[in-house]
């Protein structure tokens, strides 16, 4: 059982998972308004730990018993990515434990004392010098090579979010860039055979990496997001801001192809006096900053690499409009993959980050073969207890379900 937290500048995002097999079942989630985080950046810490505290509480109160360690989804920066190598004698056959020694000394070999290491992904192992493999479990050898992509931050920037999250009572067991997380919600097999690009479009910013086989490349940010459709809602229409948002996720479609000029909402603007919002009006407004967004992102992708790209994914809140995917064809002259979340509990791409981080992590836990969760048997009785109510809950709703039927 695993829990994920994705602090971001519009809402607090947590999940909590237990996997079973190959699969995931969410067994809790809230998303909360975030205060005092802007763009990534934290600006008052006591608004954010106000924030994280609301949706703590939210997550105990679903789950009937407290969580106590997260794994933490990073914003991402201006990120790039070194290839490091490093060896080890093993003398027989390779194992998780192995890899762990192996990962454990390249890093101290190579990184800094004052960098934390935000992403470590083992792209080849060279097993006796001679022969390459991705995976040497099993294998007998007497010397173990790797060549992995790592990328690292200034302590200093991190710590102010453990910090945080310390005060809140969460221990933060494992760290990495939330495009990490998007990528392993979204990726098929085919992905991780090719170099594409991953795009984040946020309330504050919008984040733009680059993968290659599955590998973090490289990454940047546009400082720019869905807040500015916000922002032209409340100036044209002279609303309040609030009031903006929530017309743009309840009532606007991303383009006015998928808009209905009948379709009218009553508002009350800055004055007090009483307006109508027309679907089809609003809709052309949230369609010129969408392409504005998605133009800056085009060009950021150039700046990025010069490679040919096989495949672009897109997730974040405003991905959920209608018709998004209308507005990707004229630019994006490649595959085209849109997050679609379809997890009970979750159905927002607002989860993409947070639930992709547990499968990652996990990912992770499994190559090293290292048996890991975040609940002790205590809490996962009860945990387990209340899955029963829940199914038994969901038992009777399908009777009654299959008897109105027939």
């Amino acid at each position: 059982m695993y829990t994920s937290i994705d602090l971001g500048s519009h809402s607090i995002k947590i999940v909590v998972s237990e996997k079973i097999g190959d699969k995931f079942c969410v067994l809790a989630s809230t998303s909360v308004r975030s205060m005092g985080i802007k763009k990534g950046l934290i600006k008052d810490k006591e608004l954010v730990l106000n924030s994280l505290k609301e949706a703590i509480d939210k997550i105990n109160q679903q789950l009937g018993t407290p969580i106590k360690s997260v794994l933490l989804a990073f914003p991402l920066m201006s990120v790039s990515v070194s290839i490091e190598s490093g060896e080890i004698a093993v003398d027989g056959v390779v194992t998780g434990e192995h890899i762990q020694e192996l990962l454990k000394k390249t890093v101290g070999e190579n990184i800094p004392k004052d960098l934390e290491i935000m992403y470590i992904e083992p792209i080849v192992f060279g097993v006796d010098s001679d022969v390459q493999v991705v995976d040497p479990r099993g294998l007998t050898t007497t010397k173990l090579e790797v060549k992995c992509a790592i990328s690292t931050m200034e302590k200093s920037i991190l710590y102010e979010y453990l910090e945080i999250l310390s005060e809140a009572g969460l221990e933060v067991i494992d760290v990495t860039y939330g495009v990490v997380g998007d990528f392993y919600e979204i990726k098929s097999e085919e992905n991780l055979k090719k170099l594409g690009v991953l795009v984040n479009i946020g309330y504050g910013k919008t984040e733009i990496a680059i993968f290659n086989k599955g590998i973090l490349l490289k990454g940047t940010t546009i400082q720019t997001g869905s807040n500015k459709i916000d922002k032209d809602i409340s100036y044209i229409y002279k609303i309040d801001r609030t009031v903006a948002n929530n017309l743009k996720e309840t009532f606007a479609a991303a383009s006015d192809k998928y808009a209905d000029s009948n379709d009218v909402v009553e508002a009350y603007n800055d004055s007090g006096d009483k307006i109508n919002i027309n679907q089809l009006e609003i809709s052309q407004i949230v369609e010129a900053r969408l392409r504005e967004i998605l133009k800056s992102v085009k060009k950021e992708i150039n700046y990025l690499t010069n490679r040919e790209i096989s495949y672009i994914m897109f997730t974040g809140g405003i991905t959920n409009l209608t018709g998004f995917p209308y507005l990707l064809e004229e630019d994006f002259p490649y595959e085209k993959v849109l997050c679609n979340m379809t997890a009970l509990g979750i159905r927002s791409n607002i989860y993409s980050t947070s639930y992709g981080q547990i499968k990652y992590f996990c990912q992770k836990m499994n190559f090293r073969e290292i048996s890991y969760t975040m609940f002790d048997k205590k809490e996962i009785d009860v945990l387990t207890k209340k899955k029963k109510k829940v199914s038994s809950t969901n038992n009777v709703i399908k009777t009654i379900e299959t008897y109105l039927k027939n």
